[in-house]
């Protein structure tokens, strides 16, 4: 029925869980999204690593062939 009223609930947006302050560093940053800087820095270091080793594999295959043809 278009003429009744839809009831409005008015409850309190609920505040996300976070983790303690830390203050090693004299700041107030959390600890949770220190771990995220850190794990993202983790991911590309190993990413660069990878990438680093699948180019120095591919760069060798590449050499060994040569090599093989010159002989």
């Amino acid at each position: 029925m278009s003429g009744m009223r839809k009831v409005q609930h008015d409850y309190a947006t609920q505040e996300p869980r976070r983790a303690p302050f830390d203050f090693a560093q004299g700041s107030l940053r959390y600890a949770r999204q220190m771990h995220r800087r850190r794990n993202r820095r983790y991911l590309y270091i190993i990413a660069t690593l990878l990438i680093f080793g699948v180019g120095i594999g591919g760069f060798t295959v590449l050499l060994t062939n040569w090599l093989d043809f010159v002989k």
